[in-house]
């Protein structure tokens, strides 16, 4: 359905459209009123069916907001049309959990694994080593002393993907492999299985270009150059950290942008997207209206 007959829709069924929450509650959100030429499609709209348009998320949100990350995953959680790109990546701050892990890869330990054939050997994982190629064995142990995820029986480093996407200590963010070198602090990463590596391969990051699993690795041509045909990396963020979302960024997840600005105006709040490469037009609806035709 495109946007004038949706408009028409919604002239139908009486509903009033507030011109943004901003407007309705400018003091308490501390939002911009709208300017007073808001239309869609030059498509004016009388007084009791006004709409909003925002080409420019600042002139509508222009504060940034600091959320913890476990509300964002709460809040991912309960939208799943919601997609986070990697350029969030980088507003990601580490949480508690970035020192302690620090600590344990600092230290090191020996843990025992076993092969497919159910041999059992000895093996050491320290951030001061290089490494050994037991990053999944190590990973799982590091991963159970910082957060308790239970150590599976799998042999395989990109097994751990499934694992992680189901934990409620990370969220989830596809990347690149590009997108590696950026990854906050304490990030795991997830990498399939490629050519040249049938197991894929696991780490945390350490330090911004510095990983490690078993023993430390650095980004550079080795790195990339092995991975380079891996697709469906991912990122996994622990929850214990921050995020601080700015209008700039907000404005690249138009259903995300949405979704704050509903949470912080307590209004129902949707976009709408004219054309593939548009700008969203956000709505705000008066909830007692919206419940009155909803009977």
């Amino acid at each position: 359905m495109d946007i004038k007959k949706k408009i028409n829709e919604l002239k139908k069924r009486s509903v009033q459209i507030a011109t943004l929450a901003a407007t309705l509650f400018p003091t308490q959100s501390g939002l911009p009123a709208p300017s007073s030429n808001t239309n869609i499609n030059n498509d004016k709209q009388d007084a009791n069916h006004s709409v909003v348009v925002s080409s420019n998320s600042s002139e509508v949100l222009n504060e940034d907001i600091t959320l913890n990350i476990g509300e964002l995953k709460e809040l991912l959680d309960n939208n799943s049309h919601i997609k986070l790109s990697a350029n969030f990546l980088s507003a990601i701050q580490p949480g508690p959990s970035q020192k302690k892990m620090r600590s344990i890869l600092e230290k090191g330990f020996e843990f025992t694994i076993r092969n497919s054939r159910g041999e059992a050997k000895k093996a050491r994982c320290c951030l001061n080593q290089s490494p050994k190629g037991y990053c999944y064995g190590a990973m799982k142990r590091a991963l159970n002393k910082v957060y308790n995820e239970p150590i599976s029986g799998n042999l395989s480093a990109y097994q751990e993907k499934d694992n992680l996407l189901n934990s409620p200590n990370f969220i989830a963010v596809p990347i690149e492999l590009e997108d590696v070198i950026n990854c906050p602090i304490n990030t795991v990463v997830v990498i399939p299985k490629c050519k040249g590596h049938r197991h894929g391969h696991i780490f945390t990051v350490v330090e911004k270009g510095v990983y490690c699993s078993d023993g430390k690795e650095v980004a550079g041509n080795y790195f990339d150059n092995n991975y380079k045909t891996a697709k469906g990396i991912y990122a996994f963020i622990p929850t214990d950290g921050s995020i601080k979302l700015t209008p700039e960024l907000l404005q690249q997840s138009p259903e995300l942008y949405a979704t704050i600005l509903q949470k912080q105006t307590g209004k129902d709040v949707r976009p709408l997207i004219n054309g593939k490469d548009a700008q969203p037009i956000l709505f705000a609806e008066l909830s007692s209206q919206k419940n009155s035709h909803s009977k």
